[in-house]
């Protein structure tokens, strides 16, 4: 032992010191494992030790190393080995939570002529006589109590008259949803060729369909604001019926939402409007008459029909007059996540990483040699002081 000089010395703690970096840039590489997806440059780095390592083993066994060194050789190859398996990413199927971040609206608003019908019982803009309160008054009021709950949400709004059209497609953009609905008007009252919910199908099909097939796990509500009225003599049901279309289809598609209905039975009268402010609803423009000796006409709710598309697409239906009874917006506006996704379709391909407990066991590793590295250094400097 007395030939152990100080050079040697130093060259071994150099070894050794080299040996202590690498075993921690394995365990940060590890770490990093953890966090993110397979890094290769980490995988070479983890082969090269490896390499290392059976060349090591080799000189062990060609001089005959003590029982101490070979258990620190093993030591080291279990620390490569928990670590490459820890960059693997060994991962279970589990599922994931769901935000309200993850949810699309898609709104279809009724704004035939029928729904500036002056029989709603809420409150209308400030300064206009709540008798003059109309159908579109509640549909206002309660989109934005929808746009409210999910402000992180996605929104679109089908427009529905004559023809339906996304007027706002899937936007975060709730500035432009408020603009939206601030400006909603009744159709031009001459531009009217009648209409009912089904001409809103083949636009509503197509988005839901889009969305489904892009492999999107978001949670979809659709929401009908609409007095339920039909004037377009089944023009609407026949298209819808020729493409292959139904609510009942939908209903696969559609993860919850509700139908609003708005009127009342004895029904309400509807201003003209031409397009201009001086006319539609809150003015004092002419009623639209009913073509029957010029008698202003009278818009009835189709109660029946709204709950018919409810019942198809399986979401509730809510009656929605503005007066005392009515339920409150939370009811069609509190989502219960759990039971949205109860079907498992939004938390497939969920995978849980098992990365952690590898991570533990390497800590444990090189905790191991560290404290083995102290050790030896204490052992090396006494039988240094003890040569000298």
């Amino acid at each position: 032992m007395g030939a152990y000089s100080k050079k040697t010395f130093w060259m071994g703690v150099a070894e050794r010191a080299t040996k202590t970096f690498a075993q921690a840039a394995v365990a940060a590489i590890g770490t990093a494992a953890l966090m993110s997806d397979v890094n290769w440059v980490a995988v070479g780095s983890t082969a090269a030790l490896a390499a290392l390592l059976v060349v090591s083993r080799r000189r062990l066994i060609r001089d005959a190393a003590e029982p101490a060194a070979r258990r620190a050789w093993w030591r080291r190859l279990a620390i490569v080995v928990v670590v490459a398996l820890a960059m693997a990413g060994p991962a279970i199927r589990g599922s994931e939570a769901i935000s309200v971040s993850n949810v699309e609206i898609y709104m279809v608003v009724d704004r035939t002529g029928s729904m500036a019908a002056e029989d709603y019982q809420g409150k209308g803009p400030d300064g206009v006589d709540q008798a003059a309160s109309t159908r579109l008054d509640g549909v206002r009021s309660d989109m934005r109590a929808i746009r409210e709950a999910f402000p992180d949400s996605r929104f679109s709004i089908i427009a529905l008259d004559n023809t339906a059209a996304t007027e706002l497609p899937l936007t975060h953009d709730t500035n432009a949803v408020d603009s939206w609905i601030g400006s909603l008007k009744q159709e031009v009252t001459g531009h009217a060729t009648g209409s009912s919910l089904e001409v809103a199908l083949p636009v509503l099909g197509l988005a839901l369909t889009q969305s489904h097939q892009s492999g999107s796990k978001n949670i979809r509500l659709v929401y009908i604001f609409s007095d339920g009225e039909a004037t377009d003599d089944g023009r609407g049901a026949q298209e819808a019926e020729n493409a292959g279309i139904s609510w009942q289809s939908l209903s696969g598609l559609v993860d919850g939402g509700a139908v609003l209905g708005y009127g009342t039975t004895e029904g309400g009268k509807m201003r003209s409007y031409d397009g201009s402010a001086s006319t539609g609803e809150h003015t004092q423009s002419d009623y639209i008459a009913d073509g029957e000796g010029g008698q202003p006409a009278v818009s009835k709710i189709d109660a029946d029909e709204l709950q018919s598309v409810a019942s198809a697409m399986g979401l509730p239906y809510y009656h929605r007059t503005g007066g005392s009874g009515d339920d409150p917006t939370s009811k069609f506006t509190n989502l219960d996540i759990e039971a949205v996704t109860s079907d498992g379709r939004a938390k497939t391909n969920a995978r849980v990483y098992l990365t952690w407990p590898l991570g533990i066991i390497a800590f444990g590793l090189l905790l191991w040699e560290i404290i083995d590295l102290i050790r030896t250094d204490r052992r090396l400097r006494l039988l240094v002081g003890r040569g000298r």
